[in-house]
């Protein structure tokens, strides 16, 4: 039969009302302890005789509700109470909705007085004082419920939006797209519930722009329910959760007595008509993501960082899972069991632990909200046929994006910023100027969140984009700043304390509690102090993972390597493998076609011709499979292109095989000779202008068979045959044709092993 509130409410002679509710014997004193009390009331007045006192008791219940609520938001301070929080808007809709259920004035002005911050958003709470839900005495649309009860019952879910509860009912599409409205907008819930429980309709013409598009109308059916007893559905949430899945199954007939079956199919909700009530809600950028690899895991993971609110289509057991663990790990279902068991809740946060292979989550379903963590193959086996994530970024998340691009202004002093401020930083500057398409592009592309693409990932692929562009294209950006997931006060204040540690060992300490993983602003600091340390499994850890890195983290790891290097000293020693690694991915601040004026120069041949063309076409292929390794785009040509140490190798390495394919004698260098050639080709190209500046022109001097230093014969030699092959057209302009590019630059690294080969350079 469940309580009544008037014996949980003690008035003393003083005029203070005191709550006498209890759980398991225990008094309820905390606030949500008051909550679960509440929730198992099922009438206002203890005997019909004192229903007239029956409002005044919803009345005092809502300003002892407050007064708790007021306890808990000083409690909860530093988790909300920001100016750039999103959840000071929810907290000011939570007031008002109690002023629009019931017309309490006092208890509102007290909390409004104690935090002032909830006046930046607009409330009209004084305009109910008379004219609210609670004094409303006109009859119901749902003849059998009392407007009381419902009034208490909708101030709980106002609160805590986990009491919105499907029971038995087959409405859980419905169930997780009501509670994105509680927990986004709780006065526009409550609008919606008493609307429709007075007239039966609702039109969401303010979530949706216009009349009609989002249009509620309830069947008889469901307005004719008996009022719950507390082992039903709560009557606020039939009136929400039925009377929307009613209205959109109007030609299904609606029982309470019906069938298992019957109300299982009456309740489907598939994943396109949540995101359709998305859409028609007011949510920007909704988009349906399939949940079965660990890739989307991370995806989601980072929409939810940017104010998405996320839905999904998965399975009963899997969230009983989530619920009970203690319970073990549902039992396999064949194709029909996991069609009936589609439950579709709400995900709250979500993230996937690389390390145990797991699914961390929190959901929302059934009157709670719990956390697991869940073996990555459990959840695969049964996210069900579908598993697919419904997501949508509310309408009022431009609160967040504005508070998260404030550190816009430290873009220019800081090492590190979030995603939002750098996309923001570089639209300012661009404001569509030409020649920028392809940024601008992805600047749409990120705005929109287009796809479900989250503000991380538009960022590093803009910044990429940006170190691409050629010097005299390029932005006032900072070069290779740390995009990282995300930046507040408490983050910034944690890398300003860590700045000023002096110790090593609780500077890393400090980094590693900060947490390595997607910043790549903590593993920046990390690196040059693990190899002080020696610690070099660590730094290889994060080098294991870096084909996953946007090409500038790569580059910034690198950076950060080669600098932990130079900072090694005493008895610590660096890995010849680092070594080789800091090598290969040293980036260089000369194009192609500072790299073909330097052997123009070297053999005399004129720039322009076949050789330069050969050359050309051979370093494109080069190029662009380095590209390809990296997971980008290839490119058409070599314009603007940065060249890598590992490109001057590789291209080197080629030719010099492809001699050797052409002129069997010659043979090909060892990885010593191959070292030393490049090494003297890239100091002479990045020393071109002061190199032999006591010299004659090299031109002139080959003409005068002016006598070279023995490496520079060596490298002119080797060009010149290259050139006479050119010449002939003995090599081929595709790559392809004479010997698959990949197997030669890998072939490259197994070939490298001294003493396999005559070193010799000059064997013709």
């Amino acid at each position: 039969m469940g309580l009544s509130l008037s014996e949980l409410l003690t008035y003393q002679d003083d005029g203070q009302i005191t709550f006498d509710g209890a759980i398991n014997g225990e008094k309820a004193t905390s606030y949500q302890d008051y909550l679960l009390v509440l929730d198992a009331v099922t009438r206002i007045c203890e005997h019909e005789d004192d229903a007239p006192l029956s409002k005044a008791h919803v009345k005092n219940l809502a300003k002892v509700l407050l007064q708790k609520f007021q306890e808990h938001l000083r409690e909860t301070q530093s988790d909300w109470y920001d100016k750039s929080n999103p959840k000071i808007y929810t907290v000011a809709k939570q007031l008002e909705s109690f002023a629009y259920l019931t017309g309490e004035q006092e208890a509102i002005n007290l909390i409004f007085a104690e935090f002032p911050l909830l006046k930046l958003v607009k409330c009209d709470y004084e305009s109910y004082l008379y004219d609210n839900f609670l004094n409303n005495d006109d009859p119901l649309k749902f003849k059998n419920f009392d407007r009381d009860l419902l009034v208490l019952q909708m101030m709980i879910r106002v609160l805590d939006p986990r009491y919105i509860n499907q029971r038995n009912e087959q409405v859980c599409g419905v169930n997780a797209f009501v509670h994105h409205i509680a927990l986004l907008n709780p006065l526009k819930y409550v609008q919606i519930v008493t609307e429709l429980a007075a007239k039966g309709v609702c039109d969401l013409k303010e979530f949706a722009g216009k009349e009609g598009v989002l249009r509620v109308e309830v069947t008889e059916e469901v307005a004719n329910k008996k009022s719950s007893d507390g082992a039903t559905i709560h009557d606020a949430d039939h009136v929400i959760l039925n009377g929307i899945r009613s209205s959109e199954n109007s030609i299904v007939h609606y029982s309470e007595e019906g069938a298992d079956l019957a109300k299982k199919l009456f309740g489907v909700t598939s994943h396109h008509e949540i995101n359709n009530w998305m859409k028609q809600a007011g949510y920007n950028h909704v988009y349906n993501i399939s949940m079965h690899n660990r890739a989307a895991i991370k995806q989601l993971q980072l929409l939810i960082h940017d104010g998405y609110m996320v839905g999904f289509a998965g399975t009963g057991s899997l969230a009983n899972y989530i619920l009970y663990p203690e319970e073990g790990e549902p039992k396999g279902q064949n194709v029909m069991q996991r069609f009936m068991d589609g439950h579709f809740f709400i995900i709250r946060n979500i993230e996937f632990d690389e390390q145990n292979d797991k699914v961390n989550i929190r959901i929302m379903t059934w009157g709670k909200e719990q956390s697991a963590s869940i073996p990555f193959d459990v959840w695969e086996k049964n996210i069900g046929l579908v598993g697919r994530a419904v997501v949508g970024q509310d309408p009022y998340m431009n609160i967040m994006f504005r508070a998260k691009v404030r550190d816009i202004d430290d873009l220019q002093r800081n090492t590190y910023c979030s995603p939002e401020a750098y996309c923001l930083y570089v639209k300012n500057i661009i404001e569509d100027s030409p020649g920028y398409e392809k940024i601008n592009k992805l600047l749409d592309q990120a705005f929109k969140h287009e796809k479900g693409i989250a503000w991380l990932q538009a960022a590093k692929a803009i910044q990429d984009s940006i170190e691409e562009l050629p010097k005299e294209k390029a932005l006032m950006v900072p070069s290779k700043i740390s995009i990282i997931p995300l930046v507040t006060p408490e983050i910034i204040k944690k890398f300003d304390e860590i700045h000023h540690i002096h110790s090593r060992t609780r500077k890393i300490s400090a980094l590693e509690n900060l947490g390595a993983q997607d910043n790549i602003e903590v593993q920046r600091q990390l690196i040059p102090l693990y190899a002080q340390e020696g610690q070099w499994d660590k730094i290889k850890v994060f080098l294991a993972d870096i084909e996953r890195y946007s090409h500038t983290d790569r580059e910034i790891i690198y950076e950060s390597l080669e600098l932990g290097c130079c900072l090694v000293f005493g008895e610590v020693k660096v890995p010849r493998d680092i070594e080789e690694l800091i090598e290969q991915n040293t980036r260089f601040h000369f194009e192609a076609k500072e790299l073909i004026s330097v052997l123009s120069e070297i053999t005399g041949l004129p720039k322009g011709g076949p050789f330069t063309y050969g050359l050309k076409s051979r370093l494109l292929e080069v190029v662009n499979h380095r590209l390809e390794e990296e997971g980008k785009a290839k490119v058409h040509n070599l314009s603007g292109v940065i060249l890598y140490k590992k490109d001057i190798y590789n291209l080197v390495s080629l030719l010099d095989k492809e001699i050797h394919s052409i002129d069997p004698p010659h043979k090909i260098m060892s990885k010593a000779k191959l070292e030393e050639f490049c090494i003297v080709l890239i100091d002479k190209i990045k020393n071109k202008e002061d190199a032999l500046q006591d010299e004659v022109d090299l031109q002139f001097a080959s003409n005068l068979h002016y006598k070279l230093p023995k490496i520079f014969q060596k490298i002119s030699e080797f060009f010149l045959k290259v050139a006479s092959i050119f010449d002939k057209n003995l090599i081929t302009n595709s790559i392809e044709k004479t010997k698959d590019l990949k197997e030669d630059l890998n072939g490259f690294k197994e070939n490298n092993n001294s003493g396999e080969q005559d070193p010799g350079m000059t064997h013709s």
